[in-house]
């Protein structure tokens, strides 16, 4: 069993590496592509203008983006200037409260929060940006597990966590415990009604 667990381990480093080695490559390919449009167009520079209006300016409006996506358009936009990630995020976290974009996942360990304008069609994802309370509501609304079948259930619908199934599932017992919103009968949670 522990040769199966360390070669599924080796297998997930490998895919993380080729993952984050796509990336890099993504993100200097439309580095290259804003500097050419940036030529070919002669846009003026951004360091006349705010950074939200640069931000707005490089957000994508057909198809979902990153953080990471737009510093890289910014940083093609304007390559001496210095654009923080800090404003980007905030700037990110103000267009989403004002209902321009919406948060398509969370950011999970070393991969971005994904995010998208409102109308912008995407692919639908499991459990697509939400808590853990409301992954726990949405698994039992369609019948009642136990404790351990809940997590299987959870990881199997291809809810995603970088907490062991051993830390999930006591996470998932404090969730459950909590405010009287589930309830144990026979030994399976439900919803409280």
């Amino acid at each position: 069993m522990e040769a199966f667990a360390e070669l599924r381990r080796q297998a997930r480093l490998k895919r993380d590496k080729a993952i984050d080695q796509a990336r890099r490559d993504y993100a200097e390919t439309l580095a290259r592509i804003a500097g050419l449009e940036q030529d070919l167009l002669g846009r003026e520079m951004s360091g006349h203008h705010k950074i939200s209006a640069c931000i707005e300016r490089v957000i994508p409006t057909d198809r979902e983006f990153t953080a990471v996506d737009i510093l890289t358009g910014l940083e093609a936009m304007d390559p001496g200037r210095i654009w923080r990630k800090r404003s980007v995020d905030s700037h990110i976290s103000r267009l989403r409260k004002r209902g321009i974009v919406r948060r398509i996942s969370r950011s999970r360990g070393s991969e971005p929060a994904v995010y998208a304008r409102l109308g912008v069609q995407v692919a639908p994802r499991p459990f697509q940006d939400m808590t853990m309370r409301e992954v726990i509501r949405t698994v039992l609304a369609e019948k009642p597990l136990t404790q351990t079948e809940l997590v299987v259930a959870m990881l199997e619908s291809g809810y995603y966590t970088t907490m062991t199934r051993q830390a999930l599932r006591n996470a998932v017992g404090m969730e459950l415990r909590k405010d009287g919103e589930f309830r144990k009968a026979d030994g399976k949670w439900t919803l409280s009604e």
